[in-house]
C-alpha cells in the first residue's frame, strides 16, 4: 500500500499525467512508477476520462492519485469512488483545509465522505474490504502554494491523515508579490522555512 511506503519514508517514484488518453496512462504505468497523478487542476481532463485513467493505472498495479481542481468534497468522493488511492489537494492554507480534505476521503465516523458502491468498492461486492481500507489507506498530499500556508505549515503537516506536501512555486511566488522570481531572497527564505519543516 502506497501510504505505508510513504509513512515509512521508503523511496517511491511517480509522475504526472495531463493528457487524457488511456494508452498514455498504460505506458506510464508500465514504466516502473509506484504512483501516477491524474491532473484535473491544470488540464482539460474530465471526470469520466479521469475514471478511465484511474482504472488503467490501477489495473497495471500502480497507485493512481488525482490532483483535484480544488478542495471539493464532492470531487474527492467521485475520484475516490472511481478507484483513486488518494488525492493531491491544491491551495491548502490552514490546518482546517487539510482536515477537510482528509475527512472527504474517509467514511464516518473517521470522515465525512458519502458511501457509494462504484468501482472502488467492487460495485458492492468488495464493500467490507474497502470499508477497512478507507479508514487508513487513502493518501492525502497537500499543496503549499500561498504565503499564508507557510505561517501554519507545521500545523498543516501534523493534521492526522496528511501524508506529504508539494510546493507550488509559481502560485507561492505570486502570493508573495514576486511571481516567478525563484532567485529572490524572499522566495529562497520561504523555501528554507518549508524545507526545515520536512
Amino acid at each position: 500500500m502506497l501510504r505505508n511506503k510513504i509513512n515509512s519514508r521508503a523511496l517511491t517514484l511517480g509522475s504526472w499525467i495531463t493528457l487524457g488518453h488511456p494508452a498514455i496512462a498504460e505506458i506510464m504505468a508500465r514504466a516502473g512508477f509506484d504512483w501516477l497523478v491524474v491532473d484535473l487542476e491544470h488540464s482539460v481532463i474530465s471526470i469520466d476520462v479521469a475514471g478511465d485513467l484511474i482504472r488503467t493505472i490501477d489495473l497495471c498495479g500502480v497507485a493512481p492519485l488525482v490532483r483535484l481542481t480544488s478542495n471539493d468534497p464532492n470531487q474527492i468522493k467521485r475520484v475516490m469512488d472511481a478507484g483513486a488511492h488518494g488525492i493531491v489537494v491544491p491551495m491548502v492554507n490552514t490546518p482546517a483545509d487539510a482536515a477537510k480534505a482528509v475527512a472527504a476521503t474517509r467514511y464516518a465516523p473517521q470522515g465525512s465522505r458519502g458511501v457509494g458502491l462504484a468501482r472502488a468498492q467492487g460495485y458492492g461486492a468488495n464493500f467490507q474490504e474497502y470499508l477497512k481500507w478507507q479508514s487508513a489507506g487513502p493518501v492525502v498530499i497537500v499543496q503549499i502554494e500561498h504565503k499564508d500556508a507557510i505561517d501554519q505549515l507545521e500545523k498543516i503537516l501534523t493534521v492526522a491523515g496528511v501524508d506529504g506536501f508539494i510546493i507550488g512555486p509559481y502560485d507561492l511566488s505570486c502570493s508573495m508579490g514576486i511571481p516567478g522570481q525563484f532567485e529572490n531572497p524572499e522566495f529562497i527564505a520561504a523555501m528554507i522555512v518549508i524545507s526545515s519543516s520536512n
